[in-house]
């Protein structure tokens, strides 16, 4: 029985922002020991000091061709919530047959999320890529939970990954853990063939001397399970037929002697647990512990009297816990854990509701198309659209929701994980549970935390890139106490960022938190010093962690995917007829490039644009202002109070005070520049508006800010004449380096066929037809509308909406257009 003095009933419910669920209902039982406070405590720093990250990727489609772009947005959490521990994101494609490391990408983390693209080359001959993704945080923990999936590729064979010829396996799973002489119990079972795929499967037990002890049949992707009670000694086989009624035979699990089972039911808002232990198992039997925690952080502990019967039971209150992978774990007297079991529990309080809007649909010949995407909730939201042809859209296998609340959290292949967030149905839940009886959770070694170890942090946190490096070649006596190392970054689009580094005495700088794409060039020297600068030799560094050559081969990585042959042969269809089309795309670049177009008259802010701007600061998502024209911005007193009002979002307090003005959009700052050169709000403030001829403000995020751009930036350009300034020239004496930055940016192709263009005269083949990683709403801007033009092709699409919002709430909608 469970002990029935209770020292204490605590329930602490805290606000899902401020620190959500951290101790949410702890059963305290009187007398546990100290060794108790340890383990549950340190499950608590486990779950506060090194919570694990998990990556769920938004594709723009599910199969795509070679030549074609892989488009994808990734969405990170810690927990349930955003996460904000990583900065850096690293994607890679992989070849699966080999490890080989074929491309990739170190791109910024913004909001909790990044996005990136794959180019995938004309003469890729492989009928799958692997897609990992990770971060550096990640890697200090186990590799299991790094994101990985496999993409398909048509070929022009299209014979898919090959596999070799092997019998199904069936394996069973006892619940707890164990099958205990004497001790009825549960035990589930999973079939697969040799890909991983489920089979149906049925059969009998039968003991050493060929008695049928049990019979089971699969009820739902080869899982089901049956109630054993084995015999102390006994060997146990499994006689039974796949679907095509072939026999084989499969051992269960040894008996054990003695020992202690845990079984957990239920489905709805609570679970109870049943505790056996043999009639015969040692005094370290006649108390035990049992400890629940969820997301790392203890909910439920208790101590339950197992001297005087053998047998006892209890519940779990669930219904204020956030929807999740409950684990439940029983110890001995000793505190060594003897069965565990882990069961799922979904309160639907993980989902917020969002709705596509067809607002004008043109599904003829590059017809014209509007749609909004509407979230009625005031939270911030951060999101994702694509639009492709239905016959190779994302089926819905997995989404966000299941992989961030199923597949993150479990080793192994759980087959279309959706599935299990598709209804609330009885049902359901039911066979998420045989997924839970049929998979491990392991994310503690118990013996770790009974001694108080915790993980050793190889990679730690990273603060966006770095400019960082050391001296070669000099003895620290050569280094003056105080050396600054003066230095400008130089991108390509000719923005400079100065800064000056102290050096250290042995010979190391680092400045942390900037972004920049591409390559950069690098003028340094050192201050005051000309014969530090012409003797020493500099190696600079971006700080990020360096690619592999080769990765270690996944079994999971061989898992075919099959297709559907719609989308085989459609994909086959459109890769014919792109290559068909290319030469003469090519020769009417080529037209293009050699012949002058007379172009439409462009506007006054269109010219103020490219008078002014460069780089990642011409054109892009943003409001323009032409202070030279404009009646009003003479008797602002500076930039800021002219900007207070007039761009939706951005807030602006204190403009003109003393203190100077106070900057938020999107809960972040903006970051501001003069003439694209970085500076504070000081040094605007004092910018006379007569000398400002533009400003741009740019929604969030940014990119071309170093820092991040998480609130946008705010541009600000003084008049000028002539042919317009040049930023080329370098200080004498300086030396010159490069060093490569984030993945470069690549702007999504979509066609505007309302005007004119010589390219649109060749036939149009995209299957992606619209892709936006960042649609941004809030309660000031809760709706967004986009339009995008059909193919020559596409008679049916498909429009899928997914991400999250500020307190790690999910959402997937998806609208078929016909």
């Amino acid at each position: 029985m469970i002990n029935a003095v209770i020292c204490c009933l605590e329930v602490i419910l805290m606000k899902r922002l401020i620190l959500p669920y951290l101790a949410i209902l702890l059963l305290m039982v009187c007398a546990i020991p100290s060794h108790a406070q340890k383990v549950d405590s340190m499950i608590n720093v486990y779950g506060e000091r090194y919570p694990q990250e998990k990556i769920y990727v938004h594709f723009d489609k599910g199969v795509y061709n070679p030549g074609e772009t892989i488009w994808f947005k990734a969405y990170i959490q810690a927990g349930f919530l955003p996460s904000n521990i990583s900065r850096n994101f690293y994607a890679e494609l992989i070849d699966p047959s080999n490890g080989k490391l074929l491309q990739r990408k170190v791109v910024p983390v913004y909001e909790s999320s990044t996005a990136s693209h794959f180019d995938l080359p004309l003469n890729l001959d492989i009928p799958e890529v692997v897609f990992r993704a990770y971060t550096n945080w990640m890697m200090n923990f186990d590799s299991a939970f790094l994101y990985t999936k496999t993409l398909r590729v048509v070929t022009k064979s299209d014979a898919g990954m090959a596999q070799a010829a092997a019998p199904p396996i069936l394996k069973f799973f006892p619940e707890g853990g164990d099958l205990v002489a004497g001790l009825a119990t549960n035990v589930a079972f999973k079939g697969t063939d040799s890909r991983g795929f489920p089979i149906k499967v049925q059969g009998v037990v039968k003991d050493a001397k060929g008695a049928t002890v049990a019979s089971f049949k699969s009820v739902h992707d080869g899982m089901g399970k049956f109630e054993l009670e084995p015999v102390a000694g006994a060997a146990y086989t499994a006689e039974w037929k796949d679907e095509k009624g072939t026999s084989y035979k499969a051992e269960l699990p040894a008996v054990k002697n003695s020992g202690a089972i845990l079984q957990i039911n239920g489905t709805g808002p609570r679970r109870s647990f049943v505790v056996k232990r043999s009639m015969d198992a040692g005094p370290e039997m006649n108390k035990v512990f049992i400890v629940a925690n969820i997301y790392s952080q203890v909910v439920y502990k208790a101590t339950v009297d197992l001297g005087t019967n053998f047998m006892t039971s209890g519940l779990i209150p669930t219904d204020n816990l956030p929807s999740g992978i409950l684990q439940v774990t029983l110890f001995n007297s000793n505190w060594q854990a003897v069965a565990e079991r882990i069961t799922f529990v979904n309160n639907n309080d993980y989902l917020f509701l969002a709705d596509i809007v067809d607002l004008g649909k043109n599904l003829s010949k590059r017809g014209k198309n509007i749609i909004s995407v509407e979230v009625p909730d005031t939270l911030r939201s951060n999101l994702s659209v694509s639009v492709t042809d239905l016959a190779v859209s994302d089926e819905g296998k997995e989404d966000i929701f299941s992989r961030f609340m199923l597949t993150d959290e479990l080793k192994g292949f759980i087959y279309q994980p959706a599935y299990y967030f598709s209804s609330t149905a009885d049902s359901v839940q039911q066979h998420l549970e045989l997924v839970m009886l049929t998979h491990g959770w392991r994310r503690f070694k118990w013996e770790d935390l009974a001694a108080g170890k915790v993980p050793q942090i190889k990679y730690p946190i990273e603060n966006y890139l770095s400019l960082k490096g050391e001296l070669a070649g000099l003895n620290p006596s050569q280094i003056p106490q105080g050396t600054l190392l003066n230095l400008f970054m130089e991108a390509k689009d000719s923005s400079r960022q100065l800064f000056m580094l102290p050096v250290d005495n042995k010979g190391r700088f680092e400045e942390k938190g900037l972004v920049f794409f591409d390559t950069v060039k690098l003028y340094y020297s050192f201050n005051k010093n000309q014969k530090l600068t012409e003797s020493a030799v500099v190696n600079f560094n971006n700080g990020s962690m360096p690619s592999p050559k080769l990765v270690t081969f996944n079994p999971l990585w061989r898992i075919y995917n099959p297709l559907d042959s719609n989308a085989v042969k459609r994909s086959r269809y459109i890769a014919t007829e792109a290559e068909r089309l290319r030469p003469e795309i090519a020769k009417r670049v080529k037209t293009l490039e050699a012949v002058t177009v007379t172009a439409r008259q462009k506007s006054k802010s269109q010219l103020m644009d490219d008078r002014y701007t460069s780089g990642m600061f011409s054109g892009g998502d943003a409001y323009s202002f032409d202070m030279v024209d404009d009646p009003f911005a003479m008797s602002a007193r500076d930039v800021f109070t002219f900007l207070q009002g007039r761009v939706p979002g951005l807030q602006i307090t204190g403009a003109g005070g003393p203190d100077g003005p106070g900057l938020t959009w999107r809960g972040q700052t903006p970051t501001l520049f003069l003439n694209e050169m970085q500076v504070d709000a000081n040094m605007l403030s004092g910018t006379p508006v007569a000398d400002i001829a533009y400003v741009k403000v740019f929604r969030p995020p940014f990119f071309g800010a170093f820092g991040g751009g998480a609130g946008g930036a705010i541009a600000v350009y003084t008049k000028k004449g002539g042919e317009g300034r040049s930023n080329t020239n370098v200080p004498g004496g300086m030396e010159r380096r490069t060093m490569v930055g984030y993945s470069a940016p690549k702007e999504f192709y979509a066609p505007d066929y309302s005007k004119e263009n010589a390219l649109y005269d060749v036939l149009d083949v995209r299957t992606t037809l619209y892709w936006a990683p960042y649609l941004l709403t809030d309660k000031s801007n809760r709706k967004v509308t986009f339009t995008f033009y059909n193919n020559d092709i596409s008679k049916k699409l498909k429009v899928i909406v997914e991400g999250m919002n500020e307190e790690g709430r999910m959402t997937r909608i998806e609208k078929i257009l016909e």
